[in-house]
């Protein structure tokens, strides 16, 4: 049973990896900037654009950015949510009381169907004789 659970958490960690270098570069080459508001902005000259997007690695290649992003998320660095302008990490425990509450309800409505239905599915199985 410890190999069998070894093999598995050795296979996790390949799976994880492949699924956040996707998750990254879709989301990297997806259009859009996060200075995106400050590009319409006539108020804000092109040089605080430019120095905002040096500061916060923008303008590096793909795979120092992916690097610096992994890091951050094994320290537990989630970043600063721009549009709600608060930290990532406390926005989302903000949302999980509710997530909670809507996935603990959603899974009770479908014991609540499941359990009542299954007995009226079942084959009806006979000992061979």
């Amino acid at each position: 049973m410890s190999k069998y659970f070894l093999r598995r958490i050795l296979i996790l960690i390949p799976v994880l990896a492949g699924i956040s270098v996707v998750l990254f570069a879709i989301l990297a080459m997806a259009p859009g900037d996060p200075f995106e508001e400050l590009a319409t902005n006539p108020n804000v000259p092109p040089e605080v654009r430019m120095n905002l997007r040096a500061k916060f690695g923008l303008d590096d290649p793909l795979p120092i950015r992916y690097v610096r992003w992994m890091v951050s998320m094994l320290r537990g660095d989630w970043g600063f949510s721009f549009a709600s302008r608060i930290d990532v990490d406390k926005l989302i425990l903000q949302r999980v009381p509710t997530t909670l509450f809507v996935v603990g309800t959603s899974q009770i409505l479908a014991l609540a169907v499941a359990l009542p239905v299954s007995p009226c599915s079942a084959p009806r199985w006979s000992w061979p004789s």
